[in-house]
């Protein structure tokens, strides 16, 4: 099904099956046929182009299968010509065509316009029925191919159900699983709040004793630390307050706007300000999907957020993010000294565990590790859907 479903996804293949039906149909007309069956086959070309755009125009396609079956209808109506039909009143050409448009139909159109489209080529339908050639509606060999026509579409009709059902049940499981990220996500930043925190009142300690212990002797030495303490104790109350905002359920996880090219940008800017030696190349495609472009933002966030707690006296950081036809492929590569610095407080150590899970679950790829004394992260996430 997983198959099908790429495709209906896929006009190609439907136009490459149709046309391979059109011409093993229509080679032996062209050597043994005469010119009104090749008419036929020249006249149900539209209802093949009807059927490779359905996907993409549903309403387009039906208008242009249906008027199609009615021309064709009348104009062997006119010849008197026998079209050689297959399970129905079409010619099998007509009838392939006809039941991709019905399975793409009830698969990606809303529901109340699949009502309206299947009527409209029941009509066209049973206007053929009626009017093509000397079909006698009282033989039971044309009762029988009816019925046989009529189960057949109603089996299309059932499969493209499924099939609708199929994807928004794996939209749901999608939508479900980027929101268990997202907590999970949260609840990193909440072991994250320890070491902030951990930090900044170590650096405040460490100088409050330092403090004491010269006040006796040396006063003004005693007096010139105290700047240091307030900026400490400023540098943690934002740091908390930035943390805890983000574990607000109505505030989004990371900040990100719809040009992933502007955010990504503004991240590696506030990276610079904040001492890390970056250094970016981007090269994007006009679109992203807004998963993508979110996950990607924030693994760009993540790398140099662990570059700035665990880099070794780095001299530069590249951030590489160029794409192909089929995924992004990010980079953040530091030329550290070898070797991870432990911060203040220790480190939970999840920030490359979320990252994974995070490109894992749109289809990606992700490593990370040592390279060259330095630290590298490697992601590649899919820019279409992996079927």
């Amino acid at each position: 099904m997983d198959r099908l479903l790429t495709a209906l996804r896929v006009p190609l293949f439907i136009a490459l099956g149709l046309g391979a039906v059109w011409v093993f149909l229509t080679a032996p007309i062209l050597v043994y046929g005469s010119r009104s069956h090749l008419l036929v086959q020249v006249l149900v070309l539209p209802i093949v182009v009807a059927a490779v755009i359905c996907a993409k125009r549903p309403v387009l396609a039906v208008v242009i299968a249906s008027i199609d079956i009615g021309v064709t209808t009348v104009v062997l109506r006119l010849l008197r010509a026998d079209d050689t039909a297959l399970l129905g009143p079409l010619t099998p050409v007509e009838t392939l065509a006809l039941l991709c448009i019905v399975i793409t139909v009830v698969f990606v159109a809303e529901p109340g316009a699949v009502v309206i489209e299947l009527g409209l080529l029941a009509l066209a339908t049973v206007f053929a029925l009626v009017f093509r050639g000397d079909i006698s509606l009282y033989s039971r060999a044309n009762q029988l191919d009816m019925a046989l026509f009529v189960a057949v579409v109603a089996i299309f009709v059932l499969v493209g159900i499924y099939l609708r059902a199929r994807a928004g049940m794996r939209q749901r499981e999608l939508t479900a699983a980027v929101t268990d990220a997202q907590r999970a996500e949260r609840v990193e930043l909440a072991r994250e709040l320890h070491d902030v925190v951990a930090h900044h009142v170590t650096g405040m300690v460490v100088q409050a004793q330092a403090a004491m212990a010269v006040s006796d002797n040396d006063p003004l030495a005693a007096h010139r630390l105290l700047p240091g303490i307030v900026n400490s104790g400023t540098d943690a109350l934002t740091a908390m307050r930035r943390l805890v905002g983000t574990l607000r359920e109505s505030e989004s996880l990371y900040t990100a706007t719809t040009d992933l090219h502007a955010d990504v940008r503004a991240a590696v800017e506030r990276a610079r300000q904040a001492g890390i030696p970056a250094r970016l190349l981007i090269e994007l495609p006009d679109t992203v999907p807004q998963e993508v472009g979110r996950s990607v933002l924030r693994l760009v966030q993540e790398s140099l957020t662990n570059v700035h707690k665990h880099a070794n006296e780095p001299t530069e950081v590249a951030v590489e993010l160029t794409s192909t036809p089929e995924a992004l492929r990010l980079v953040v590569r530091d030329d550290g000294k070898g070797g991870r610095v432990v911060p203040v407080g220790g480190s939970g150590g999840y920030g490359l565990i979320g990252m994974r899970e995070r490109v894992e679950l749109l289809g990606g790829l992700f490593s990370a590790g040592e390279v060259d004394g330095g630290w590298q992260v490697l992601a590649e996430l899919p820019l279409k859907e992996k079927k």
